[in-house]
């Protein structure tokens, strides 16, 4: 019993502290692979205009994340259209390590929208071994919160 209530209190306390993540250099990660996931990042924002969904390949992408429904990318679409509009362009702001933990990079791009009522964010993480993990669009910080 003792140690369960351990095992609680360090869980408590490791989950309470804010945790670092440092910045990958933007030099360390070549031209090649920084356009191949802004590629990967405007052609799914942009399958929101066409309304032409693809489902994404298990090559290219994780598991998970290549189960996604054409329902679920619809509904994606559908709410960020209404918020946002049209999807324009995105420009990488900078590139997160969480390598130690997860085995990602997070690339974090200052997204453009018709309307631009507050700026947005588009983070697209890759595994290490080169697949996409997920794609997120987000109200801007400045500073990164996972």
């Amino acid at each position: 019993m003792k140690k369960l209530v351990l095992l609680f209190f360090l869980g408590l306390i490791l989950n309470s502290c804010k945790a670092s993540y440092p910045k990958y250099s933007m030099d360390a990660v070549s031209l090649a692979e920084k356009q191949r996931v802004y590629n990967f990042g405007e052609k799914i924002a942009k399958t929101c205009i066409a309304r032409e969904f693809v489902q994404l390949s298990k090559q290219e992408v994780t598991q998970s994340l290549s189960e996604l429904t054409l329902e679920e990318m619809q509904r994606s679409c559908d709410v960020l259209d209404k918020r946002n509009g049209k999807f324009i362009d995105m420009k990488l702001i900078e590139i997160i390590d969480d390598t130690f933990l997860r085995k990602n990079l997070i690339y974090r791009y200052k997204a453009n929208f018709e309307r631009n009522d507050y700026l947005n964010e588009i983070r697209i993480w890759v595994k290490t071994d080169g697949k996409f993990a997920g794609i997120i669009y987000r109200k801007w910080n400045d500073n990164f919160i996972p």
